[in-house]
């Protein structure tokens, strides 16, 4: 994929529930091998921008344009508690017409899974089911992926497995936009910071040779000061 091309294209979108408007005229890009930390109080939007892009939400207004696969880690983990770790992400290639299971083994080890990989969600540790949500969503080798809050219900351990794996994915050319509270975490491969106000991306800014985390800080900051 050109990297000069952006793999995702949001122009003036807008969304409204009822009388209620929740994203007011957002418009950003990302390209290959950018990570955009979206951070904002609660109610900003951020959830509901995540779904517009993912496509499970329709715009009230504006555009979307998407030229890759997507992935996506929402807070419903999307997987079937009574099923093994391995056969959810059987189930999951099959929607993907994929049928190669070194795939699947491959992902299990790499968010540090395959001890378990044949046993029941139902008997995994909130952590242990985001582990596995974000290998789900990595099956089809999506160039663009969504996450909110993806270090969630992680210890210190496995926070580091998989800010490792997002690091790789991002040096392979992969996009992605993350939503987080743990700046101090997403913050290490953030490329990008975005600011959204009450529906409104107040800023955007390139990160460079500055700490994300700490832009991200001062972003939040001046919206109180």
């Amino acid at each position: 994929m050109d990297s000069a091309e952006p793999v995702l294209v949001a122009d003036s979108v807008s969304r409204r529930f009822a009388y209620r408007t929740v994203l007011m005229d957002v418009s950003l890009e990302l390209r290959s091998g950018e990570a955009l930390l979206l951070v904002g109080q609660n109610g900003a939007g951020k959830t509901t921008l995540l779904r517009v892009l993912a496509g499970l939400l329709r715009p009230s207004a504006g555009t979307v344009r998407c030229r890759t696969g997507i992935g996506m880690v929402a807070h419903d983990p999307m997987l079937y508690p009574a099923l093994t770790a391995r056969e959810n992400l059987q189930f999951f290639a099959r929607l993907y017409n994929l049928t190669d299971p070194a795939r699947i083994d491959w992902l299990l080890d790499r968010v540090d899974l395959s001890r378990r990989a044949d046993d029941r969600i139902s008997t995994f540790s909130r952590g242990m089911v985001q582990r596995v949500s974000i290998a789900r969503a990595l099956l089809h080798d999506p160039r663009l992926l969504l996450f909110d809050e993806p270090l969630s219900g992680l210890d210190a351990e496995n926070t580091e497995v998989v800010l490792g794996l997002l690091a790789e994915l991002r040096a392979g050319g992969t996009a992605m936009m993350i939503v987080s509270h743990q700046l101090g975490g997403v913050g290490r491969v953030s490329t990008h910071v975005g600011h959204l106000v009450s529906g409104k991306l107040a800023a955007l800014e390139t990160v460079g040779d500055r700490d994300a985390a700490a832009v991200a800080g001062h972003l939040l900051a001046e919206q109180h000061a």
